[in-house]
């Protein structure tokens, strides 16, 4: 199982990256639930609806997405980018002197 650092990951804040083949900007970070919020960068636009489901507002479609995959063990390969970078915690050196 990977352990994320949260720290590592609130600097993905504003940083690009490609979902699904999609270019996106990170909007916000889901610490809780090791997720992030990304923002479509793409110049289009669709409607959100509002807490009644009616249309309210065009704006560029987001995602929440997982920083892991369903097992935890690998990052989410719709995130590509994501394995290259040093998201994970650092693993204390712990020595048993006896």
């Amino acid at each position: 199982m990977l352990h994320i650092d949260p720290e590592k990951l609130k600097n993905l804040l504003g940083r690009s990256l490609t979902y699904q083949g999609i270019s996106c900007q990170v909007i916000d970070i889901l610490v809780d639930e090791t997720a992030l919020v990304l923002r479509d960068g793409q110049a289009r636009k669709v409607i959100h609806a509002d807490q009644y489901g009616d249309a309210s507002f065009r704006a560029p479609p987001t995602f929440t997405v997982a920083v892991l995959n369903t097992h935890r063990s690998e990052f989410n390969p719709d995130l590509p980018e994501l394995a290259a970078l040093d998201l994970l915690c650092r693993q204390s050196a712990s020595s048993s002197e006896g």
